[in-house]
C-alpha cells in the first residue's frame, strides 16, 4: 500500500503532512505546458494531480512486481517531495526565496526544501537528480549531471543493484505519470542511461546536430545539413552552451521555432554566460508563448510572428559581436537568478496592445480579423500573403477532412514520379503514399506555414514523401520528367492570389502554370486538375431566399469586398435576392465557410471557367496536349451547409438543386 497516495486521495484530512500542505495550498500554476493539450487543464492543483499520477504508477508497479519496502520507501519519498518547489502559498514561497532556494530549477529547489527538515542524503540526491535521465534522453543535459547518483554507489551509501532498481522504478513513475505511451517509447533508452550512470560512463560527447535532433525530437535532413554548415565560431559557442548548461523547458518553448532561430537564441544566451552558471530556463517564454484556441493549446502566433521578424533582422555577426540593434517593438533578456539564466522576449507596451487586440479579434467577426492582417502586414510581421494565422489550422484540417473527395484522383496517376502542387495539410500525399508506396512522391508549396506543418508531419509520422518550398509558376526550375502533376483545389488560388503581369485574377496566371507543368512532364505524363468551375449557361438567374433576413447584409458586404469580378444582386423582397447563377454560387461558396474564414475566402474566386471553356483553354494553351477526361460534380458539403440557411430557386420560382461546383480534368502530354 502506498501511504502517500491514500493521503493525496483525501488531502483535506492530511494537511499536517508538510509536503502535502505545499502541494494542496499552492496558488501558483507552474506546469510544463507541453504536457497538456489545453491550457484549461492547468489549475492550481495541476502539480498535485501529476504527483498523484506518479504514485499511482508506483502502486501499479508494486502490485505487478511485489517491490521490497526499501525500494518503495525511496521512490515514494522522492515522488512526494520532488515537485514541491513548484508549489506553496505566497508566504512560504517568500520564505524559500529568502533562504536562497533555487525555485527556478525545481529539482534543486525541492531537494533544498526536503533537506531543511529531513536528513536522508539518498532521498535528497534522488530528488535533486529526478528527471535528469529523461532530460538527458531529450538532449537538455549532459549525462555527467547525474554524477551524484554514481557517488551514492562509489561512496558505499547504497548497493549498485539496489540503486538500479530504485532508478528504474522512479523513472518509470516520472515518465509514465505523463504518458504510458511515452514511457514505452523510451523504456530501453532509460535502462541504457541508468547503466551508464551506475558504471560511471558519464563522459558523453554528442555532435551539435545530434543535440539539436534530440532537443527537437528528430530533425529533417535539411536541418541537419544546415547545422553542419554553420561557421566554426558559431559551433564553438553552441558547444559552450551545451557543455556548461542544463536546459529547462527548451522543447516546450522553442519547438515551433526554426533551427536558425534556435541557434540565434542560444548564441544570445552565450553572450551572457558567466562563472557559476549551471542552468538555462525558458520557463517564462514557455508560459507566455501559448494561448487557448478552440479548447486546444496553440502557439501564440501573434507573438511568434513578431519574434520571427525580430530574429530575422538580426545577423549572426551582430550576435557574435554582441551588437544587436535596438527594436522598438521587442527585445530579448537573459537574467540571472542564483546559478540560472532565464531567457525571455520582452514586448513594448504598444506591441502588447497589438497582440491583445489580435487575440480578441481572433474570436470576433471578420472585419476585426481583416484588421489583424492589415496591421501585421503594415508592421512586416506576417510571413507571407498565405499566412492565415489560426485560420491556417482550420484550413489545413479542412483540406485533410476532404480525403474521400480526393481519393478519386488516385486512378489518374501514371508513372513513378508524382508531384502534388499545393498539398495543404498533406492528406493527398498520405493517401497516395498509403495506396502507392512505391511512388517517388513530392509536394510543393509557397506558404511557409504549410511547409513547416508538413515537415513536422513528415518527421513525426515517418513519411517517405518530400516537400519543396517553391513557386508553382516555376515548376521546371525544381522538377523535370515528372509522370503526374496534381492540382487539387489549387489553381483557383494561383488565379486569385498571384499577381501576373501586374494583375491578379488573370487567366494568364493559369496559362503560365499549365505551361510550366507541361514543361516539367515526361512524355505521356499527366496533369490532373481538380478545381472549381462556373455553371453553363452563364446567362441564367437564381433566386436566393435567406432563412435569416440579416444574412442579406453578408451578401452586401461580399459584393463590396470581392475583387475577382463585379458581383451584383437585385432585391426581390426582404429576404430574397435575384442574381446571375455564377454570381450567386461564387457568393455561396464563401458564405458556406462562415464568418471566421470570410477575410480569406473573400480573396478567392472559386469558379473561373465552365468545363467547356476549361477544355478549350487547355487546348489553346497546350496545343500538343490531349484532354482525356473532363467531368463535373457537386462537391460534398455544400448542400449540407447551405440548405439549412437558404432556399434556392430558378428565376421562375421553381426549387432547383445546387449546380455542379467542381470538375476533374486530366491532360496528357503527347510526343511531339
Amino acid at each position: 500500500m502506498i501511504k502517500s497516495l491514500e493521503y493525496l486521495r483525501n488531502p483535506e484530512q492530511h494537511l499536517d503532512e508538510e509536503w502535502l500542505g505545499y502541494l494542496y495550498n499552492t496558488k501558483e500554476t507552474k506546469y510544463n505546458v507541453n504536457n497538456v493539450s489545453s491550457l484549461k487543464q492547468i489549475t492550481h492543483h495541476s502539480v498535485l494531480n501529476y504527483v498523484i499520477k506518479t504514485l499511482e504508477v508506483l502502486e501499479k508497479i508494486e502490485s505487478e512486481e511485489k517491490l521490497d519496502k526499501e525500494t518503495i520507501y525511496y521512490v515514494e519519498e522522492t515522488l512526494k517531495w520532488s515537485e514541491v518547489a513548484k508549489t506553496g502559498d505566497k508566504e512560504i514561497i517568500k520564505e524559500w526565496k529568502s533562504n536562497g532556494y533555487d525555485l527556478f530549477c525545481h529539482n534543486i529547489g525541492s531537494s533544498e526544501i526536503y533537506n531543511e527538515r529531513n536528513n536522508d542524503e539518498i532521498v535528497r540526491i534522488l530528488i535533486k537528480t529526478h528527471g535528469l535521465v529523461g532530460q538527458y534522453i531529450i538532449g537538455e543535459i549532459n549525462l555527467n549531471k547525474n554524477k551524484e547518483l554514481y557517488y551514492l554507489v562509489s561512496e558505499g551509501k547504497i548497493e549498485k543493484d539496489k540503486l538500479r532498481k530504485i532508478l528504474l522504478v522512479l523513472n518509470r513513475c516520472i515518465i509514465e505519470g505523463l504518458s504510458e505511451k511515452l514511457y514505452e517509447s523510451v523504456k530501453f533508452k532509460v535502462e541504457e542511461t541508468i547503466e551508464n550512470i551506475l558504471s560511471n560512463n558519464l563522459d558523453n560527447k554528442i555532435k551539435i546536430s545530434t543535440r539539436f535532433e534530440m532537443l527537437n525530437r528528430r530533425l529533417s535532413e535539411e536541418n541537419k545539413k544546415y547545422i553542419e554548415t554553420l561557421d566554426n565560431n558559431i559551433l564553438c559557442k553552441l558547444k559552450q552552451v551545451f557543455n556548461i548548461l542544463e536546459l529547462w523547458y527548451y522543447y516546450s518553448a522553442l519547438k515551433d521555432f526554426t533551427i536558425e532561430e534556435q541557434v540565434k537564441i542560444l548564441l544570445m544566451v552565450n553572450n551572457s554566460l558567466k562563472d557559476n552558471i549551471e542552468h538555462l530556463s525558458f520557463e517564462k517564454l514557455m508560459r507566455s508563448i501559448y494561448l487557448e484556441y478552440k479548447n486546444k493549446k496553440e502557439i501564440n502566433l501573434y507573438k511568434k510572428r513578431i519574434i520571427e521578424a525580430y530574429l530575422k533582422e538580426i545577423t549572426f555577426e551582430q550576435i557574435l559581436d554582441n551588437n544587436i540593434d535596438q527594436n522598438p517593438h521587442i527585445t530579448y533578456s537573459v537574467k540571472k537568478n542564483h546559478n540560472t539564466l532565464i531567457f525571455n522576449f520582452n514586448f513594448s507596451k504598444q506591441a502588447r496592445k497589438l497582440i491583445a487586440f489580435c487575440e480578441v479579434a481572433n474570436t470576433s467577426n471578420s472585419l476585426y480579423q481583416k484588421a489583424t492582417y492589415m496591421l501585421y502586414d503594415l508592421l512586416g510581421f506576417r510571413r507571407d500573403a498565405y499566412d492565415r494565422f489560426y485560420n491556417e489550422i482550420d484550413y489545413l484540417n479542412t483540406m485533410n477532412a476532404s480525403l474521400n473527395e480526393k481519393a478519386v484522383l488516385l486512378k489518374y496517376i501514371v508513372g513513378n514520379k508524382v508531384l502534388d502542387v499545393g498539398p495543404g495539410g498533406g492528406a493527398l500525399l498520405d493517401l497516395i503514399e498509403k495506396n502507392r508506396p512505391e511512388l517517388d512522391l513530392y509536394g510543393i508549396d509557397l506558404s511557409q506555414n504549410v511547409i513547416d506543418k508538413l515537415q513536422d508531419k513528415k518527421i513525426k509520422e515517418n513519411h517517405a514523401w518530400n516537400i519543396v518550398k517553391g513557386d508553382a509558376l516555376k515548376l521546371s526550375t525544381y522538377f523535370s520528367n515528372l509522370d503526374t502533376i496534381i492540382y487539387s483545389s489549387i489553381i483557383h488560388e494561383l488565379y486569385s492570389y498571384i499577381e501576373f503581369n501586374g494583375k491578379k485574377f488573370n487567366k494568364e496566371t493559369i496559362a503560365a502554370s499549365l505551361k510550366e507543368a507541361y514543361a516539367s512532364l515526361a512524355v505521356n505524363g499527366r496533369i490532373v486538375i481538380r478545381d472549381g468551375i462556373m455553371t453553363s449557361p452563364k446567362e441564367q438567374y437564381r433566386l436566393i431566399e435567406f432563412k435569416d433576413v440579416k444574412d442579406i447584409e453578408i451578401l452586401k458586404r461580399y459584393c463590396n469586398d470581392f475583387e475577382g469580378r463585379k458581383v451584383t444582386f437585385e432585391k426581390v423582397n426582404d429576404n430574397t435576392v435575384k442574381m446571375l447563377v455564377n454570381d450567386a454560387m461564387e457568393f455561396l461558396y464563401t458564405y458556406t465557410w462562415g464568418e471566421q474564414s470570410y477575410p480569406l475566402e473573400i480573396k478567392e474566386q472559386f469558379g473561373y471557367f465552365t468545363p467547356e471553356e476549361y477544355v478549350d483553354f487547355i487546348k489553346e494553351t497546350l496545343p500538343n496536349s490531349k484532354v482525356i477526361e473532363c467531368k463535373a460534380f457537386l462537391q460534398n458539403g455544400y448542400e449540407e451547409n447551405l440548405l439549412p440557411k437558404i432556399n434556392i430557386y430558378d428565376e421562375n420560382g421553381r426549387v432547383v438543386k445546387l449546380p455542379n461546383s467542381t470538375c476533374i480534368i486530366v491532360v496528357e502530354k503527347c510526343a511531339c
